[in-house]
Formats: C-alpha cells, structure tokens, sequence
C-alpha cells in the first residue's frame, strides 16, 4: 500500500470535510500535525451526550445522573465555564429522545450503535474509517420495516440554518455512511433511509430533537464519491488550497502558521 502524505492508511470523514474547507488547514493538522486545538464546550459537550445516546439505544434507558457526572468531569478537566447551564440543557436533550424515537421512528429497534466502519474506496489504495452513531429496523408510512443509517448532532437552540441543511459537504457524511453500509451487508440502497438527528440545547420539552431525512440517491452518492477521490487525489499530489473564507473559527487563524491576505492562495508541498 502506498504511503499517504498524512502517515495513515485510511482517511475519515472529518478529514475530508477539513480539506475542502481548507487545504492548508488540512495540511497543517494532518501532514505537519500541528495541534493548536483548544478547549471547546460545544465539543465535550457532543461527547457527553453522544455517549448517553449510546448507551439508550441499547439499553433504552436514559441516564441523566451519569450523564450530568460527565460534563462537570469534562468542565473542571478543562476549565470551562458555566457547567450548570450545560447540565440542565444536556438533561433536556436526553429527556426528549425517547419520546421522539418512538414517534418518528415507529417500533425501531435497534441494529447497531457506534458501528465501526473500515472500507475500501473504489480506485484508491487507502481505506474509509468512521463510526455510524444509529443504525435502527422500523417501518416507513406504507408500514414496511427498513433501515435507518443516522448520526446525532448537537447544536445550539435554533438547530441548523438553512443554509447548513442544504450544504452537499455536510449531507455527504451521512451518504457515505449509507453506502457503505449497503456495500457491507449487502442490502438494497433502496431499503436504506438515512439522516442526521439534531439535538438543540432547547430547554424546552419535546423541542430538543429534529430529524434531517437526507435524499441519497445516485446522483448525490456520486457527489460524495467525487469529493472523497478529489481530497485523497489532491493531498497525494501535495495541493493545499489556502481558504480565506474558511477562517472565521480556526485555530490558526492570526498565528505564524498561517498568514497572506488573498481569499485563495494555492501552496504545493
């Protein structure tokens, strides 16, 4: 097998959605990994709750005790702030689900949870790695059963704007997940359904949760397999694409590891 420039062999979603964002980002983290990454509430906050979620969908039990035990863990590690506001919208958030799954999801049961995958991508020589966070059987309208490929997301109280539904690079993360998951079990990608489960820190009840259904046919699974090959075919031939619209949250940004003022700046290394 040949040698990625970033010293794996194998690529994930992330790493692909950082690349597009952002080549040079991309080549900083990956390839000259460099961590400047700080401590980010959102972040052990979706670790918190993703856990939780975890466990209900094979337990169905939800623990509000344990999960309040993780964030003021995670909190006083990393010396973050307002941890009771946290907690209670975590509680919120696990308190909906159960309901929520029953109703959009009638008589689900669950498949797999945190479902490792590590696949083959078609004419490359490195492999795909990600976790399906859902995987449940239940019955669409017409009251036949079909699979449900689904990842949680946290956000903040309004969920997703309009324009994060529609983007293609973050609907291409669950598509993949779809078909790989067909190519491993050998099932129709008709049979498939799948989407993204918002989880918004509402603290309001039976308004924390929100299902995505994301439309995965051909022609977007096409998409998603062009943006896989561009990211693994640009990185071997050492290309990183310096987007200035793509600073606005990044850990480099203002530091001697990134700097120039044009929008595109184009680096070979």
């Amino acid at each position: 097998m040949t040698t990625f420039p970033t010293g794996k062999p194998h690529i994930s979603f992330s790493e692909v959605k950082n690349w597009h964002d952002c080549g040079w980002r991309h080549k900083l983290t990956y390839i000259d990994k460099i961590n400047l990454s700080k401590p980010s509430e959102n972040l052990e906050f979706g670790t918190a709750v993703h856990a939780e979620c975890e466990d209900f969908l094979k337990t169905r039990v939800m623990n509000p005790d344990r999960l309040e035990a993780a964030i003021r863990q995670a909190w006083q590690e990393k010396s973050l702030a307002n941890v009771d506001q946290w907690v209670k919208e975590g509680k919120q958030i696990i308190a909906d689900i159960p309901s929520f799954m029953d109703s959009t999801f009638p008589e689900w049961t669950c498949i797999a949870s945190e479902h490792a995958l590590y696949e083959n991508i078609e004419g490359q020589d490195i492999k795909f790695k990600g976790f399906i966070d859902a995987m449940i059987k239940a019955k669409n309208k017409r009251g036949q059963w079909c699979l449900w490929v689904l990842d949680w997301k946290t956000s903040g109280p309004r969920g997703w704007s309009a324009d994060k539904r529609r983007d293609t690079l973050v609907q291409s993360q669950i598509v993949l997940y779809k078909n790989f998951c067909s190519q491993k079990f050998e099932i129709d990608p008709k049979d498939i359904k799948c989407g993204f489960i918002i989880l918004k820190r509402a603290l309001k009840p039976d308004k924390a949760c929100e299902l995505i259904e994301v439309s995965a046919g051909p022609k977007t699974l096409e998409r998603s397999d062009n943006l896989v090959s561009s990211m693994i075919n640009g990185v071997k031939a050492g290309k990183a694409i310096k987007n200035r619209g793509s600073c606005k949250f990044c850990d480099y940004k203002g530091t001697e590891h990134c700097s120039g003022s044009s929008e595109f700046e184009a680096f070979t290394y």
